[in-house]
């Protein structure tokens, strides 16, 4: 049988549709930091990457028709915690940003590569976060929903 290629971990979510997440390459460039040319643009490309997956999730999961709108249709209790997800990304998209420039300004000066790599892997960890808490309240919306409460 074919491994998965490690750029993504693909399991089916509780509602039936496609849950991917993405293991995104900050985590490997936060725990390799080097000064060279090779590095920084890794960096800025995962940057921008992450950048673009945070916009595409914003509107599959906060949209119109999004999976935290629906939960919270379903299950209007979750409400409080749907707002904090969104919150949470939206931050998230700040902070993408505000290093993207930081790694715009500075590329190639070793004396930022140590604070880009720690910001690298606090992005890391707070996507992986994200995506825990926004499949947590699909999860919790739909087990409340079968359970009738």
């Amino acid at each position: 049988m074919r491994a998965i290629p490690a750029l993504q971990d693909v399991r089916p979510d509780p509602g039936g549709t496609v849950t991917t997440t993405y293991h995104s390459s900050l985590s490997t460039l936060a725990e390799s930091p080097a000064a060279s040319g090779v590095w920084w643009s890794s960096v800025a490309r995962a940057l921008d990457d992450l950048a673009a997956r945070l916009e595409a999730e914003a509107a599959v999961d906060a949209g119109p028709d999004g999976a935290l709108k629906r939960a919270v249709d379903d299950e209007p209790t979750l409400a409080a915690r749907a707002n904090s997800v969104n919150a949470e990304r939206m931050a998230l998209q700040v902070r993408v940003h505000e290093l993207r420039g930081i790694v715009s300004a500075h590329a190639g000066d070793p004396e930022h590569v140590d604070m880009v790599a720690k910001e690298l892997a606090l992005l890391s960890e707070g996507e992986i976060d994200y995506q825990r808490k926004v499949r947590a309240v699909v999860w919790d919306s739909l087990t409340r929903d079968i359970g009738g409460e």
